[in-house]
C-alpha cells in the first residue's frame, strides 16, 4: 500500500491535477456540482493509484476490482480520476455534460470505461455492491467491490 513520504507525495500530486481537472469540466459545462465532486478524490485516489486491481487497456477485464460510486453527483470527480488514470484522454472532460458526451451528469456504464454501475438513482449503489460481491464470490472471483456513498 502506501509504503513511504514519495508515495504519499504521489498521490498529492496526482489528486491536485485531478482536482484542477474536474473544475475545468464543471466550468466547461456550465454544471455539476462541485462539493460532490472535490469530496472524493483523496478517496478515488487512493483506491485508482495505490489499491485496486484495474487495467485500463482492458476496462472489462472480469477479474479487475470494481468501485460502484453511489453519489452519481460526483460523476466529474470520478471521470478525472479515470482519464488520469488512462481509460479515455484527458481532454474529453471539457465534454462533460455536453449533450451527446459519454460523459454525463450520472455515469453511465454503458458509455464510459471505467464505470462499473450506472448511477441515475442516488443511494443504491450500496445494495448494487453487495450483490456484485456476492456474485463475485459465487463465481470465485479473486477481487474487491468498493462502494462509495
Amino acid at each position: 500500500m502506501i509504503s513511504n513520504d514519495k508515495d504519499i507525495h504521489l498521490l498529492e500530486q496526482i489528486a491536485k491535477n485531478i482536482r484542477i481537472n474536474t473544475l475545468k469540466g464543471i466550468a466547461s459545462a456550465g454544471a455539476g456540482h462541485p462539493g460532490a465532486a472535490l469530496s472524493v478524490i483523496e478517496v478515488l485516489v487512493c483506491l485508482y493509484f495505490k489499491i485496486m486491481k484495474i487495467d485500463p487497456q482492458k476496462p472489462q477485464w472480469e477479474d479487475r476490482d470494481r468501485l460502484v460510486l453511489s453519489k452519481g453527483h460526483a460523476s466529474i470527480g470520478l471521470y478525472s480520476v479515470l482519464a488520469e488514470k488512462g481509460y479515455f484522454p484527458k481532454d474529453e472532460l471539457q465534454t462533460f455534460d455536453h449533450v451527446n458526451s459519454r460523459l454525463q451528469g450520472h455515469p453511465d456504464l454503458t458509455k464510459t470505461p471505467g464505470v462499473d454501475m450506472s448511477c441515475g438513482s442516488l443511494g443504491q449503489g450500496l445494495s448494487a455492491g453487495v450483490g456484485m460481491a456476492l456474485a463475485a464470490r459465487l463465481q470465485k472471483k479473486d477481487c474487491h467491490i468498493y462502494v462509495l456513498m
